[in-house]
């Protein structure tokens, strides 16, 4: 009830009437007063909960790396802050390209070869392959549902591939650059380089059907192959200097170089002579571009929801 429409109720109306009036329009004043603070609450608790996604995909903690070498897949863990070497499995035979990493499974690829291998990423163990109808893939990227590779046959297309099936679901072409070992997933677009460690080692920014949106977005000035994304900074392998250069996401402005071989036993059984890494992924299960809301944003979120709704229903009832 209205100011006005109280006023116009109450005019010449016996004192009593008036009074009860008057009751009605305070209840119903109150509980409008009531619905805009259990609104703003509810505002409060859903902008506390994105930030919390937000937050919780922007370390990467753990940088996963696969790396050439034709003894063998070399399948590395470093510490994305240091360096220091973390994990490290030995996958099939062959020259290693592509991964992913998605909560407990590896995904990788290597040259002419049409399988993506799966590997526990806590034990090393073979996990299967998916089998794909490309002849020979290098870089993966996922996108929380699907996964993005570059073709290793001689062109410049990228294939997006159904994960149950293995089939491509769309091909488009990525400039012209030919054996791209580059190529990220992040919010509905792809960051791809120009070739096979091409110097000065350009990464530039498509749409999801292969158009330019921003051209050499980021520049190593090195021969650099894989790309990773944690939610915030973009990641880059420069394959001959053990190195991965940091960018920041939103500028491609250079930050800082992590060094690969700091902190690393001399007595590694692989890779041999060094690492060539051509490919790198971070946990996409914790990206808030790829991943789901870990079980404690979800219980912030859901304990935020019912307390505003219980605490409405029980004003209401007064």
């Amino acid at each position: 009830m209205t100011l006005a429409l109280y006023k116009s109720e109450t005019q010449n109306k016996p004192k009593g009437e008036n009074k009860m009036l008057k009751n009605l329009f305070i209840r119903e004043n109150l509980k409008l007063k009531e619905v805009k603070m259990m609104r703003k609450i509810l505002v409060f608790v859903l902008m506390m909960s994105i930030i919390v996604i937000a937050w919780s995909g922007a370390d990467a903690g753990t940088i996963w790396g696969n790396s050439a070498s034709w003894s063998g897949v070399d399948i590395e863990a470093f510490d994305s802050s240091t360096g220091a070497l973390q994990e490290q499995f030995r996958g099939v035979y062959g020259n290693g390209r592509g991964i992913v990493v998605v909560g407990n499974t590896i995904y990788y690829t290597h040259t002419s070869d049409p399988n993506i291998y799966k590997m526990d990423a806590t034990t090393g163990a073979a996990m299967g392959s998916i089998l794909t109808t490309n002849a020979s893939m290098s870089t993966l990227a996922w996108d929380g549902s699907t996964f993005w590779t570059a073709d290793y046959a001689g062109t410049a297309r990228a294939f997006q591939i159904d994960p149950n099936t293995g089939l491509n679901i769309k091909t488009i072409t990525l400039g012209t650059g030919t054996y791209k070992d580059g190529l990220e997933y992040f919010y509905g677009k792809l960051i791809a380089n120009r070739g096979d460690a091409v110097s000065p080692g350009n990464y530039d920014i498509y749409d999801l059907d292969g158009n330019l949106i921003d051209d050499a977005f980021l520049t190593t000035g090195k021969r650099s192959t894989g790309i990773a994304y944690d939610g915030t900074d973009f990641y880059v392998s420069n394959i001959y200097d053990t190195t991965i250069d940091v960018f920041a996401g939103d500028t491609g402005s250079y930050i800082r170089t992590i060094d690969l071989t700091a902190g690393n036993p001399l007595s590694l059984p692989f890779p041999p002579g060094g690492r060539l890494i051509e490919d790198l992924s971070v946990d996409y299960a914790d990206r808030p571009d790829t991943g789901v809301p870990e079980p404690a944003t979800l219980l912030l979120l859901g304990s935020g929801l019912i307390g505003v709704g219980f605490a409405t229903k029980k004003r209401f009832k007064k």
